[in-house]
Parts: C-alpha cells; sequence; structure tokens
C-alpha cells in the first residue's frame, strides 16, 4: 500500500472515530425532543412524543414563526395556538397562544405531544 494510501486510510478511520463519538455522547434532554412545523398548505402540526424530564417532572415548550424564505401574510407569531397534551389519555394538559420560549409545565410525569393550529411555517418545540 502506498504512502498516501495510508494516510488516507488513517484519515478515514479517525474521522469515522469521531464521528461515532459525537453520535454516542447525545445529551439526554436532546434525545428527549421533538418538533415540528406546520407545512405549506396545511394548518397543523403534530409533534412525536416526548418523556417528561424523570428528575424534575416537567415538559418545556417553544413556539416561533419559522425564517421566511418568503413574506406570510397569512397570519403572525402572536396568532399562534398550541397545546400540550397527554399522549396517553389524550388529556390537555396545557394551552395558550403567541411566541413562547422555554415555557416550563410542571408536575407532569407520563408522555406528551404538542399541537399547533393555525398556520404555515409557525413551529413548536416540546422536550422533556
Amino acid at each position: 500500500m502506498s504512502i498516501g494510501r495510508k494516510f488516507c486510510a488513517t484519515g478515514l478511520a479517525a474521522v469515522s472515530a469521531a464521528v461515532l463519538l459525537a453520535v454516542g455522547t447525545a445529551t439526554p434532554a436532546s434525545a428527549n425532543s421533538s418538533e415540528c412545523t406546520v407545512p405549506w398548505g396545511w394548518t397543523t402540526c403534530t409533534t412525536g412524543r416526548v418523556a417528561a424530564d424523570p428528575n424534575g417532572h416537567f415538559v418545556e415548550i417553544s413556539t416561533w414563526e419559522s425564517p421566511k424564505p418568503f413574506n406570510n401574510p397569512i397570519c403572525s407569531e402572536s396568532e399562534i395556538r398550541w397545546k400540550v397534551v397527554d399522549a396517553i389519555t389524550g388529556d390537555v394538559v396545557r394551552r395558550g397562544s403567541g411566541k413562547v420560549t422555554d415555557l416550563r409545565i410542571d408536575r407532569v410525569y407520563s408522555q406528551y405531544v404538542a399541537r399547533l393550529d393555525n398556520c404555515p411555517r409557525m413551529t413548536v418545540h416540546l422536550s422533556g
């Protein structure tokens, strides 16, 4: 094997190891979250299931308008309508409107989804 190929193989192995290390060290908070954005032509989206934080028994929700490739004359962030729903029972735990950032919902112990009901390009992020 030529020296060039040896360096290439060694570099590839080092990059592969670095990628595996980075992927394998994801924090539980980032792994226990879900996000969705209302697509064009739709008026709703629902996140995947997120378990409440096992130590603090809370979930956090954030909502915002996604970056604008085009102007959205239909609605603004103030018109965002959201709710957090118990994924097991279907009970609404909290609902609200407008943009929120890391709003903490305490005393929750189950799995939850967040749902948006409004305009395209609005995004919701739920974490436990």
